[in-house]
């Protein structure tokens, strides 16, 4: 009984190590469709797909996932078969048309670079101070107006594929990611200010050439 049961674990982890391989990611690795609710999903390549989304919109449309993250919440079904219900703020993201779109600062925003760092263009929220008096008695906004406002403003940021990581990019954060690379590193923090603001696509773009993302791919 013993040796029956040994053969079916092993036999479980050959299927298993023969169904998932590792693949270099390169400008021609398509990520699978779906849904992320955290950052693993993304790392191992493993979103929940389509047909455990439980949604009115078509599923053979292919911008499925761009129209159903427009909503506020999002049924589905566990592995187990029982329906959920989640916020879509809640999503690490998704994936659509083979692109990884990350939510951050309350939109999802397309990720242009992917490797070990990745890099997309999001926006920021600043908050500017008034007076809180401001428009007087018969103003606008009566004696006791809002004392602050908000703008929103294209932001770039850095995103570490292994930690799950967003910075905003600049060469403080990006001097940070490189630290996994001491070389590299100190290549960059000896060189001058400007010249190191100048060169941060090119640091990036050096990094990840020397480590290369590895991504899950399943048959």
């Amino acid at each position: 009984m013993k040796h029956i049961l040994l053969s079916l674990i092993l036999l479980c982890i050959a299927v298993s190590l023969h169904s998932q391989t590792k693949q270099v990611y390169d400008e021609d690795f398509v990520f699978t469709d779906g849904l992320y609710l955290n950052k693993e999903m993304m790392q191992k390549n493993k979103p929940v797909d389509k047909a455990r989304v439980k949604s009115q919109i078509d599923p053979n449309d292919l911008a499925f996932f761009d129209y159903l993250t427009q909503e506020n919440t999002i049924t589905l079904f566990d592995e187990v078969g029982n329906e959920v219900t989640v916020k879509t703020s809640s999503l690490w993201g998704y994936c659509s048309g083979g692109i990884i779109y990350v939510y951050h600062n309350g939109y999802f925003n397309r990720v242009g670079i992917v490797g070990s760092i990745c890099h997309f263009l999001g926006t920021k929220t600043y908050i500017n101070s008034r007076d809180p008096f401001y428009g007087g008695m018969y103003g606008r906004y009566g004696m006791y107006g809002p004392a602050y406002t908000t703008s929103t403003e294209a932001q770039q940021y850095l995103l570490n594929f292994e930690t799950g990581d967003i910075l905003e990019y600049n060469a403080s954060n990006l001097e940070q990611m490189l630290m996994k690379d001491p070389e590299l590193h100190d290549e960059f923090a000896d060189l001058k200010r400007k010249k190191r603001n100048a060169k941060l696509f090119y640091y990036m773009r050096k990094f990840n050439e020397k480590h290369p993302l590895y991504i899950p791919v399943y048959e």
